[in-house]
């Protein structure tokens, strides 16, 4: 055998790892590569490795109608302010699930979830600090684990606002010397509110029959350039009401995104704290499917190929984790391609998604 040879299936070894770090969930690239059904590639046309290939059209065919915008919720003949009375607080609550597919050598995300507490969570821990020999995932691992246990045995609607928790979890988390930096999203449900707090480039979407009602961008330090182009952007009529154009472009800016950093090491003086980040609330639904996610995620994924996976999967009756799996499959499979940042493709990457449906609480 030549060492060529060697090392290439050493390379495909290390590409079948485990994705998560929970034993109960417990999986390989090669499992999950088989669950992304085969229409669905060739309907979002991702590409196809099924053995042996299905004769053209047919499963084009067959993922047309899946792929068809859902039927629009209309409300209009239950809304309780047209029978004048008030209307009582839906009792809502997170079904969530993840699938994490890291990057051999790097796996520097982090992710939680409370269904109890109604809060879902992700963290990416920047790479550039591994050249300088630090942890790179310590950051982000601590932002979660802290974060974690703030909501810890939390009741229902008990859990501190996004921002807060995320404060909590920085200070605890840099008060452990813990080194490197990380971006991070918390999410969590509040009544019929979503409450959130992001900082950096990962990301959250909010997909209603089918489509994006809100995606969260990503918050860099733009360059005159990037800064020139979404001006531009802004004055084109064509464009600006148009959501998957505004992601095509905000997600594929090359710029440093803002950090949760520690003091002390390289570069941390330019790093931003969770004072910076977003923080906002929007009303939420039964039927909602949210979508967490690190930046291998959003910058891989095109908007209307995360609408697409979401409305197949609320048509077929996926769960929560046959959703994230399928999402994550679709992003690494986009990650091996050539790279193209204005189509959101071709960017390895460790990839985490954690894909909730809000449904009615059984309480």
């Amino acid at each position: 055998m030549t060492l060529t040879r060697r090392r290439k299936e050493k390379g495909e070894a290390k590409m079948t790892m485990t994705m998560e770090m929970l034993p109960q969930i417990r999986q390989t690239l090669s499992e999950i590569d088989g669950r992304v059904p085969d229409a669905l590639r060739v309907g979002l046309g991702f590409g196809n490795r099924a053995s042996p290939a299905p004769a053209p059209g047919e499963d084009a065919d067959f993922a047309a109608p899946l792929l068809q915008p859902l039927a629009t919720t209309d409300d209009d003949d239950d809304d309780p302010k047209k029978r004048g009375v008030a209307a009582p607080a839906p009792a809502l609550r997170l079904d969530w699930a993840s699938c994490y597919v890291p990057r051999p050598r790097y796996d520097h995300d982090a992710h939680f979830g409370n269904a109890d507490a109604g809060v879902l969570a992700v963290a990416d821990g920047v790479g550039s600090y591994m050249k300088d020999g630090v942890d790179a995932a310590a950051f982000s691992r601590g932002l979660m684990r802290n974060a974690a246990a703030e909501v810890a045995g939390v009741a229902p609607g008990g859990a501190p606002p996004p921002h807060e928790l995320l404060e909590r979890a920085y200070e605890k988390t840099k008060a452990s010397r813990a080194q490197g930096a990380s971006t991070a999203v918390i999410v969590s449900l509040d009544g019929d509110k979503l409450k959130w707090a992001c900082i950096g480039d990962s990301s959250f979407a909010v997909v209603r029959d089918g489509r994006a009602v809100f995606f969260s961008e990503p918050q860099q330090v733009l360059s005159k350039r990037s800064k020139k182009r979404l001006a531009h952007f802004r004055h084109d009529p064509r464009r600006r009401d148009s959501p998957a154009a505004r992601y095509k472009l905000v997600f594929s800016f090359d710029n440093p995104p803002f950090q949760l950093s520690a003091k002390g090491g390289d570069r941390v003086a330019d790093a931003k704290t969770y004072k910076t980040a977003g923080r906002a609330a929007i009303p939420v639904r039964a039927g909602d499917v949210v979508v967490v996610g690190t930046d291998g995620l959003f910058h891989n994924v095109l908007l209307e190929q995360l609408e697409g996976v979401v409305r197949v999967g609320s048509r077929l009756g996926f769960s929560p984790k046959n959703m994230a799996d399928i999402i994550a499959g679709v992003a690494y499979e986009r990650s091996r391609e050539e790279l193209n940042r204005k189509e959101c493709r071709g960017k390895p990457d460790d990839i985490t998604v954690v894909v909730a449906l809000v449904v009615q609480s059984d309480a």
